[in-house]
C-alpha cells in the first residue's frame, strides 16, 4: 500500500514538472472590479520601508517616518499621529501600540463610502498584541492576498476611526501600488518598488461633530485632483 502511494506520488510529481508550463500559462478568470470616482480628499502613504513606520496625522496631512528601534523605544509617543504603516501592517494610535493615544476604529465593511453621514460614538477598538506583533484586529484583514500574482488587492472595506485629537474620520484603503493600478496587478506580478504606497480616501469631521460633511474648495495640500479615478 506505501509503495502504491508513493508510485502515485512520483507519477504526478512528474506529470506536473512536464507541464508546468501549461498549468502557468493559463490565466485567471478576469475579475469585475468596479472603478470608483471621488471628489473626496485622498493621500498616498509611502510604506515601502518593513523595518520602519510612516506615521499619519490625518487632520493636517502630515506625515512621519520612525525607525523599529525608535517604534520600540516608544518614540511614537512624542509625535501626533493617527495611524502608522509598514508595507500591508497597519497601527493606530492607542491601546498597546501607545497607551497615551486615543486612537480607535470600527470596520464597517464593503458599504458605500458617500452614504456614511455620521460617525458611530462608540464601539471603537484600540490596538492589542498578539502573537508579541501590535495589531487593530478592526484593520487587519483590509486585503485579500492573490497568491498567482502574490500581489495584495484591499477589500475596500470603509473604517470609522475616533481619532487621537478627538476628531472623527471616514477612511478606505483604495489600492496598495505606486505606479500601477490594481487592476493591472491581477494579471502581472507588480514589483516590489511598485508596492506599499497605500491611496486613502478619507474625510475628517469638524471639532465638536461627528458629521462628515463634503470636502470644499479649502482642501489640505496632500489631497490629489477631483474626480481621479481610481481602478
Amino acid at each position: 500500500m506505501l509503495l502504491g502511494a508513493t508510485l502515485l506520488f512520483h507519477t504526478t510529481l512528474n506529470y506536473m514538472e512536464e507541464n508546468i508550463e501549461d498549468f502557468e500559462t493559463v490565466p485567471l478568470p478576469p475579475k469585475k472590479i468596479k472603478k470608483i470616482s471621488t471628489n473626496n480628499p485622498i493621500i498616498q502613504v509611502n510604506a515601502k520601508d518593513r523595518d520602519s513606520w510612516t506615521l499619519v496625522e490625518f487632520a493636517t496631512g502630515k506625515t512621519l517616518q520612525i525607525s523599529e528601534a525608535e517604534a520600540e523605544a516608544k518614540k511614537w509617543g512624542q509625535a501626533s499621529w493617527d495611524l502608522g504603516f509598514s508595507r500591508t501592517k497597519i497601527i493606530s494610535n492607542g491601546g498597546k501600540t501607545n497607551p497615551s493615544g486615543q486612537t480607535g476604529i470600527i470596520n464597517l465593511g464593503p458599504i458605500d463610502f458617500d452614504n456614511i453621514k455620521t460617525a458611530p460614538t462608540i464601539g471603537y477598538v484600540q490596538d492589542h498584541r498578539s502573537l508579541g506583533n501590535l495589531i487593530n484586529k478592526e484593520l487587519a484583514g483590509w486585503y485579500n492576498y492573490r497568491t498567482r500574482t502574490h500581489n495584495i488587492e484591499s477589500k475596500r472595506n470603509v473604517y470609522a476611526l475616533k481619532l487621537n485629537n478627538g476628531l472623527f474620520m471616514k477612511m478606505r484603503i483604495l489600492n496598495y501600488y505606486c505606479a500601477q493600478p490594481e487592476s493591472a496587478c491581477r494579471s502581472m506580478m507588480c514589483t516590489r518598488e511598485e508596492a506599499a504606497c497605500l491611496t486613502i480616501e478619507y474625510i475628517v469631521t469638524e471639532p465638536g461633530s461627528n458629521v462628515f460633511t463634503p470636502p470644499d474648495a479649502h482642501l489640505a495640500e496632500n489631497i490629489q485632483s477631483p474626480e481621479k479615478i481610481i481602478e
